[in-house]
């Protein structure tokens, strides 16, 4: 411990600058009596570099949640990783959250999601300029959980420094990768998706996949292996239609918009990148959705966060060929206009119906499984988004 406080010392001289020195003070003494000497050590550092600074000048701004690592987890990263004045900034950034949210966390299935303070152009794509989110949620025990890229990483402690919430976790919070990234995520099971969007291309010659990967905020709703098993007949009629695959493909996508699951409600206006509309209904086993006039499929994992959107993994394949380039023309411009005055900082909770989905065990390493039922419009009103942008 007094080899962390003498770590401490050297960059305390730049405080004032950014962050008052009794605040910084307090909250690394408050990291320190959690045992949670490395991230206080690196929380200070922050203030010796630019990037470092304007983290803590957000961190000053009201109230947040903080979830810091333990020092295994923080000692496990890879030195030359968190020696860097970027990635250092980044990181540290991706595990404060906007506002004291540890009251309102949802209990499994119901998830919580909160913007956190990493908005690095390098690291998110997220329309509007938006921050990055996290996800977590708590057992009925009470037991905390962040999912985090196909893992659940334990809360093991739980304490406050003025109005904001310390929560201490087994490992360290890694951003979201892109889609490709996540789709290849064997915790997701969605490897036959990827051969199908990496094999068919746009009208430009660009895949599918690479498309949705460079697009500024992406939703998806990304059919498992075993719904893609299922459909496997309806799908080999069309591989000689290559309009109408494109056409199924393009409706399983919103393109330009982030919506999470407490956005979507059965009354919510939603417009597929072909133009058409989706449909969602929920009941006692779970959340569906369907598009057009396709067949209703179940979403299985909600919020799966990508580094530009999120994905939600859904049992089976919508078939509906059909589109409309006039309304997703119209669509992704309402989408656009709505991210051009969208906040950067705002936190969201998120509910969820029972499902038959077990409740999962808070161990690292683990896969969180949970579905959502309706919620609130609240800002999906206008959010819809168009093909006519993603080709």
């Amino acid at each position: 411990m007094m080899f962390a406080c003498a770590l401490m010392l050297p960059v305390l001289a730049f405080v004032p600058s950014v962050f008052a020195e009794g605040n910084l003070t307090g909250l690394l003494q408050a990291l320190n009596s959690t045992g949670l000497d490395q991230f206080a050590n690196a929380t200070a550092s922050l203030n010796g570099t630019t990037m470092g600074r304007q983290v803590l000048a957000q961190l000053s701004e009201g109230n947040k949640t903080i979830f810091a690592p333990s020092d295994q987890a923080w000692l496990s990263v890879n030195p030359a990783f968190i020696g860097n004045e970027t990635s250092l900034a980044d990181i540290i950034s991706y595990h404060i959250v906007s506002g004291n949210l540890v009251n309102e966390t949802q209990t499994y299935p119901n998830e919580t999601i909160g913007h956190t303070l990493l908005d690095d152009p390098n690291l998110v794509m997220l329309e509007g300029d938006q921050s990055q989110v996290l996800v977590w949620s708590k057992v009925d025990n009470g037991s905390l959980f962040v999912m985090n890229n196909g893992t659940n990483i334990t809360v093991t402690n739980t304490t406050t420094f003025n109005t904001s919430a310390i929560l201490a976790i087994n490992s360290v919070l890694v951003p979201p990768p892109n889609i490709s990234a996540v789709l290849n995520n064997p915790s997701y099971n969605t490897s036959l998706l990827v051969a199908i969007l990496q094999s068919t291309t746009l009208p430009n010659g660009t895949s599918f996949l690479d498309k949705i990967s460079s697009a500024r905020g992406i939703t998806l709703f990304a059919p498992n292996n075993a719904g893609v098993q299922a459909a496997q007949s309806s799908l080999s009629g069309l591989s000689k239609n290559a309009t109408a695959l494109l056409n199924v493909i393009s409706n399983h996508v919103i393109n330009g918009t982030s919506i999470y699951s407490n956005e979507i409600s059965s009354s919510s206006p939603v417009i597929s990148a072909g133009g058409e509309d989706y449909a969602f209904c929920s009941n006692s086993t779970g959340f569906f959705v369907s598009v057009g006039g396709s067949n209703q499929v179940q979403i299985v994992e909600p919020n799966v966060l990508t580094s530009n959107g999120v994905v939600y993994i859904v049992n089976g394949v919508m078939f509906d060929t059909n589109s409309n380039p006039g309304a997703a023309s119209s669509a992704f411009a309402s989408a656009t206009s709505a991210a051009a005055h969208s906040t950067t900082t705002s936190s969201v909770t998120s509910t969820s119906a029972s499902t038959s989905t077990p409740t999962p065990t808070p161990t690292s390493g683990g896969t969180a499984k949970a579905g959502f039922s309706n919620w609130k419009t609240g800002a999906l009103i206008g959010m819809v988004v168009g093909f006519g942008e993603l080709v």
